[in-house]
């Protein structure tokens, strides 16, 4: 066999062996029989096209190319590439964990998919190439249509250009109108709950947004989270409780506003709750833990909040150029103790960092310090023990309540997987996070909320504190028996639709889609037009 034929055969077997490692990341064979059957058809209509060499190898390349992006965002991803990754390329800094890997991956790819290619002689085997190419085609389009194109490498790329379609449809709807088909307008904060007689008027509030926290990591059996989980079983905690949307560009500003994000940086100038509590006296703060990211602080000076607090000026020994999560919570203490001299009330918001994907550790490591996927999380529960052990300890104790949450569920990475076998999402991007409220004196209470979802957020907390006020939340309070709308159980970011609907995350019908379409353009006609 000549070596130019051992060569054509290794890049093949290179992408084979990528497919087989995306088919073990995601456990899923049916990623696997299509996969390999759609690197079959491409090794075929590369050979047939090899009547001339150059156009040949211009073809295998080309198709090589797109079959290998879409196995290696498998293998790490979980999914095939979405609008939402392709949205948040200006986040790639905040993958710093493993960057090495990945651009040697990228470039391992890159060698493979463009080594030029060699005929194969088939003659002397005597095989009709185009028959082979019909049985093949024949059975991809069959598992296809027996298990759905989801799985297909290839036709991933068709639901992507149809997903931006539908984007740019939406966009469109927005801007040729200016008045909704469903008014969002609401005259005040409906009161289903009492509220306790031990809370001051208007107590200092905390909220603090941990990045991708799912529940069942503080729930895990190694005692991840140990801090985390003593806290919400002694506050008021809402379970069975699921993000709407993702990533976090989206979460915190559709958590703030109780509303939905069409693109990562659009400015949303409805009520939110910072707004509301600032009508009602407060101060009101936001906690910047990417001081040198540019956007991320534009993005937060655009929320309406008084302050950002957080500049150049901070030490950021976290990972990818942030401030660790030890260092935010002692900010945050910090500010908290100097708002906390002031006659004003004070509304403080934080999203912690550290647990972002990719990422370790800067100080607090779990058990052997061998996982980094566990290490960030274990980090992340101490740093957030040492601060509740000052906070109790603080003037401003009896006066604060503290709002326990996440931006969004934690991403399924091969991470995720690797430091969570045994624990099976249906999503790479939905699940159930924490939310509970806390301050001195609570008796502990656990509410199942049955799958509805962030969109809620502000409406309980404001209800919680018998605080009403014009809005135009989408979601309603968790203290009321049923959800208002589908919107409170329904999951949206850039391109994927879910329903956690009774604590089932599942996919949605078309009439549902298109029932959760329309709530979302109207929402936004309002969001630019009110």
């Amino acid at each position: 066999m000549k070596l130019k034929t051992i060569f054509t055969i290794l890049k093949y077997a290179f992408s084979f062996i990528l497919t087989f490692a995306a088919f073990i990341n995601v456990d899923t064979k049916h990623y696997l029989v299509i996969g390999t059957l759609e690197l079959l058809i491409i090794f075929i209509v590369s050979d047939i096209c090899m009547f001339k060499k150059v156009f040949g190898r211009i073809v295998n390349s080309i198709l090589l190319l797109l079959y290998n992006a879409q196995m290696f965002i498998l293998l790490f991803g979980s999914s095939y590439i979405t609008v939402l990754m392709l949205t948040n390329l200006h986040s790639l800094e905040a993958l710093s964990g493993k960057m090495v890997i990945y651009v040697v991956g990228v470039i391992v790819v890159l060698i493979f998919t463009f080594w030029p290619i060699e005929k194969i002689e088939w003659k002397k085997l005597k095989v009709n190439m185009y028959a082979v190419l019909s049985v093949v085609l024949a059975l991809e389009l069959g598992f296809v249509m027996l298990f759905g194109n989801i799985h297909s490498p290839m036709f991933a790329y068709y639901n992507l250009l149809h997903q931006f379609y539908e984007k740019h449809e939406m966009e469109e709807a927005i801007n040729s109108t200016s008045v909704a088909t469903i008014d969002f307008y609401k005259d005040g904060v409906e009161n289903f709950y009492k509220k306790d007689d031990r809370l001051p008027k208007t107590p200092n509030i905390i909220l603090i947004f941990t990045e991708g926290l799912s529940q069942n990591v503080i729930s895990d059996e190694r005692n991840i989270m140990p801090n985390v989980e003593e806290l919400q079983s002694k506050s008021l905690s809402f379970i069975n409780y699921y993000n709407h949307t993702f990533a976090t560009y989206r979460g915190i500003i559709g958590q703030l506003f109780s509303g939905y994000q069409l693109n990562d940086f659009d400015v949303n100038k409805l009520v939110s709750i910072q707004s509301v509590l600032a009508d009602e006296g407060y101060d009101t703060f936001f906690i910047n833990t990417e001081p040198n990211n540019k956007d991320f602080t534009e993005y937060l000076n655009n929320l309406g909040f008084d302050e950002i607090v957080g500049d150049t000026g901070y030490e950021c020994s976290g990972m990818a150029d942030s401030i660790s999560d030890k260092n935010a919570y002692e900010i945050l203490y910090d500010t908290a103790l100097e708002e906390s001299k002031s006659d004003e009330p004070f509304f403080i918001a934080m999203y912690t960092f550290g647990t972002h994907a990719s990422l370790d550790s800067v100080d607090q490591k779990f058990g052997n310090g061998d996982d980094a996927e566990l290490n960030k999380f274990y980090d992340a529960d101490y740093q957030f023990g040492a601060f509740m052990d000052k906070f109790e300890n603080s003037s401003f104790y009896e006066d604060t309540i503290i709002i326990y949450t996440a931006d969004h569920a934690t991403y399924v990475d091969d991470s995720f997987k690797k430091a969570f076998p045994d624990y099976e999402r249906n999503t790479t991007t939905v699940d159930a996070i924490p939310f509970f409220i806390y301050y001195s004196g609570i008796a502990p209470v656990e509410i199942d909320v049955k799958g509805r979802n962030t969109l809620n957020m502000v409406p309980t907390v404001l209800d919680y504190l018998d605080i009403s006020a014009e809005n135009y939340f989408i979601g309603s309070s968790l203290f009321s028996s049923s959800a208002g709308n589908m919107c409170e159980t329904s999951y949206f970011d850039s391109n994927l639709y879910y329903s956690s609907k009774y604590s089932v995350v599942s996919g949605m019908s078309a009439e549902e889609q298109a029932d959760l379409k329309q709530w979302l353009t109207n929402y936004y006609i309002t969001r630019e037009n009110q």
